[in-house]
């Protein structure tokens, strides 16, 4: 286990406050002064504690097994919680209930093994009221198994073993639906979230098949997770389609069961309001976009979590293309001015870099007045400091290297360095030959063409244009899909950024 994963599990634990075994150990009780180290904020690193815990070095590799012993002490500590009473981290029903259900349970096949069987098995009955009312089918099919078994063979009780037995074939029918949803979400997600391009090929059209001979078994039942993976998969299968009218159809459908589920997990309302402002975005109906996005911003995400970083990226993305800069502005900065901003995985945060860079870009054509935000002001823009925050994304050969290139191109002609901006249209040249070959690129090979038309017009504006018509239209005919890469590499579309460049001249 990493140390940083120690440290939050501490964290954890702490904010319940417990009178555990740690906290009653002596002062020099290693555990002890590690875990008030930790809470105390002394022990940032593994090297810290380490050092703190061991001062000969030749000690030093006990840690590991200290650090493992003191994992499973917070482990025992935490079970120990009260989890139907907390509402430190379990403010839901359904979050209350999935930890005293899988507490119990645990309870239960404890005294299951040791032979208690009469208290076992009313502790199992008590956990399978809970675990069939919130969909927890698993745990609820193991626990159906153990009765069905107690009932036949060690208590002979003909009614219960009926009962017990049929339950257990249709929590079973339950169980295959969901694997199948699972399966299906799974490879889908793959498809869409890891391709930088995909097709309604014969593998889909089979994966397809299976979605809606799912969809036809489950429709009627009333199966939280199972309808959550399934709708998730039709969803997949209309983006690949790319036939946004069953997109939105299918993020009414689920919202309209999951906002009857409200005592459930919100993730089916968070994701299927997002995916329905995603698909008005696509169409371009601004007004049912942001009605949609701005209702995910009322849902209680961590900040900086990747969902919370997602629904603002969209939200910018709207501000861009409705020309509201200034809300786009104000998103950076919120973003960007988080204190924990700097934590974020590079993954995650590079594409931030990118934005605050574009929004630098329309200060410096007059697009933007910060004085008219009452957002806190962005840091001020160095080239140089930003090519290093986007070391990731400039080692990326197809796609989002073309974005820096952009970027420092751009800068180059509104700060008059024409000799660089001449060199880095060379390498875009370049790149355009080498990378962007492929029809997926299509948009970015074609603005490369125009960005090389800047200088051949003597940088005058008519000239570019009519030089530039021919790629200019093939953008127009072949729009972006608003998907997750795509709205990483054109911050802002291409069609608009072409208008924002062509005002600078």
């Amino acid at each position: 286990m990493q140390f940083s994963e120690v440290i939050s599990f501490t964290f954890l634990v702490d904010k319940h406050k417990p009178q555990n075994i740690i906290t009653k150990k002596k002062p020099n009780n290693k555990y002890y002064l590690l875990y008030t180290g930790i809470i105390g904020k002394k022990l940032k690193t593994e090297n810290e504690a380490k050092s703190f815990l061991y001062p000969d070095p030749q000690k030093q590799r006990q840690f590991t097994v200290l650090k493992q012993r003191f994992t499973q002490i917070l482990s025992d500590v935490y079970l120990s919680f009260d989890f139907s009473e907390t509402t430190i981290y379990y403010k839901s029903e359904y979050q209350k209930v999935l930890n005293r259900c899988f507490k119990n349970w645990a309870a239960g096949m404890i005294l299951h093994e040791k032979g208690v069987k009469k208290i076992s098995t009313e502790i199992f009955e008590t956990v399978l009221r809970n675990s069939l009312k919130f969909d927890l089918i698993e745990l609820s099919l193991f626990i159906l198994k153990e009765l069905k078994f107690h009932f036949g063979l060690l208590e002979d009780n003909k009614f219960k073993f009926k009962t017990y037995s049929k339950k257990y074939l249709e929590i079973k029918q339950l169980y295959d639906f969901k694997e199948e949803a699972e399966d299906l979400y799974l490879k889908l997600g793959q498809l869409v979230t890891k391709s930088k391009s995909y097709e309604y090929n014969e593998n889909v059209k089979n994966l397809e098949l299976r979605v809606l001979n799912l969809l036809a078994m489950v429709e009627e039942i009333d199966s939280f997770f199972t309808k959550y993976y399934a709708y998730n998969a039709v969803y997949f299968i209309s983006l690949i389609k790319k036939d946004i009218e069953n997109q939105i159809l299918i993020c009414k459908k689920a919202l309209k069961y999951f906002n009857s589920k409200k005592q459930f997990k919100k993730i089916g309302l968070f994701s299927f309001t997002q995916k329905a402002g995603i698909s008005y975005l696509s169409i371009k109906d601004y007004q049912k976009a942001s009605e949609y996005l701005l209702e995910c911003m009322k849902f209680k995400l961590p900040q900086t979590s990747i969902s919370w970083l997602y629904v603002r990226s969209y939200l910018f993305q709207l501000h861009i293309l409705r020309k509201d800069y200034l809300s786009a502005y104000n998103i950076t900065s919120d973003v960007t001015n988080n204190k924990s901003f700097n934590k974020i995985n590079e993954t995650y945060r590079e594409p931030w870099y990118l934005k605050e860079a574009f929004i630098h870009f329309l200060i410096k054509i007059g697009k933007i007045n910060p004085r008219e935000s009452d957002a806190q002001k962005l840091r001020p823009f160095r080239l140089s400091r930003f090519m290093n925050e986007v070391s990731m994304f400039s080692n990326d050969k197809r796609g989002l290297n073309i974005t820096i290139n952009i970027i420092q191109m751009l800068f180059y002609i509104v700060d008059e360095r024409f000799d660089d901006a001449l060199d880095k249209l060379s390498s875009l040249r370049q790149y355009n030959f080498r990378y962007l070959k492929r029809p997926e690129y299509a948009r970015s090979s074609n603005f490369i063409k125009m960005l090389l038309k800047i200088p051949e017009g003597d940088y005058e504006p008519k000239k570019i244009r009519a030089k530039a018509q021919k790629y200019h239209q093939a953008l127009l005919d072949n729009p972006s899909d608003y998907s997750e890469h795509a709205l990483s590499i054109e911050i802002i579309p291409y069609e608009q950024l072409w208008e924002e460049i062509m005002s600078i001249f």
